[in-house]
């Protein structure tokens, strides 16, 4: 009896001293935990890889199984010859040679127009002009005939071989500088009165159409005229 008591405090007194902190973790209750853990978290990383896995598989299959649009075919560009090339530039050419024409006549149009032909009339015959060179010289005229009218009488009448001059003297003691004077006439287009002071005479030079030989002159105390002669 003793005996038996005595081995049951052995084992109660083993198992309270082997027991003091009955919450305290032991090695082999460590070692399950981690083992716990560790498969879950390989059970985790499975169901996420198995998911993935089954999503790529799914949409391979919907892939393969999904009819495919065939792409229109783009039409190829003919390929471009020399003959084309040619034909290319002389279209060109004539665009641009249509357009400089069209260019042409537009400005052709907003040119002003030509300005019209003077015509020379012909003085009338009976309209007789005068002016007066010096106040003792005039003269009278038309298209055919001149009068050289002045106080002084004519003293000389002189003509040039080849020239188509009339020249006459008059005497008298003026004095003056040289005048010239254009007519609007056919036959004497112009008059020049020089002064000879020295010599007493003063001098008309009378310029012609022709040579003297085609006018008539005829004189009296008061005018020289000249006259066209016509056959």
């Amino acid at each position: 009896m003793k005996t038996l008591f005595f081995t049951l405090l052995l084992i109660l007194t083993t198992s309270a001293v082997a027991r003091e902190n009955p919450f305290e973790a032991t090695n082999a209750y460590e070692e399950e935990k981690a083992r716990i853990i560790e498969m879950n978290e390989t059970e985790e990383d499975y169901a996420v890889e198995y998911q993935q896995e089954q999503q790529y598989v799914n949409e391979m299959y919907e892939k393969m199984n999904k009819p495919q649009k065939e792409e229109p075919k783009k039409p190829k560009k003919p390929a471009v010859t020399e003959e084309k090339v040619k034909k290319m530039i002389q279209k060109a050419q004539k665009e641009v040679e249509k357009k400089a024409k069209d260019i042409a006549q537009e400005v052709v149009k907003k040119q002003p127009k030509e300005v019209e032909q003077v015509v020379y009339v012909k003085p009338r015959l009976d309209v007789v002009n005068e002016k007066e060179l010096l106040p003792f010289v005039k003269v009278e005229y038309d298209n055919d005939k001149i009068d050289i009218i002045s106080k002084y009488k004519v003293s000389k009448k002189i003509t040039l071989p080849g020239e188509k001059k009339m020249v006459l003297d008059f005497n008298a003691n003026e004095n003056f500088y040289t005048v010239r004077q254009s007519l609007d006439s056919t036959n004497f287009p112009k008059v020049t009165v020089g002064n000879h002071k020295k010599d007493k005479f003063f001098r008309v030079v009378v310029e012609l159409a022709s040579t003297p030989d085609d006018y008539e002159v005829t004189y009296d105390d008061q005018k020289v005229s000249i006259v066209k002669l016509y056959e």
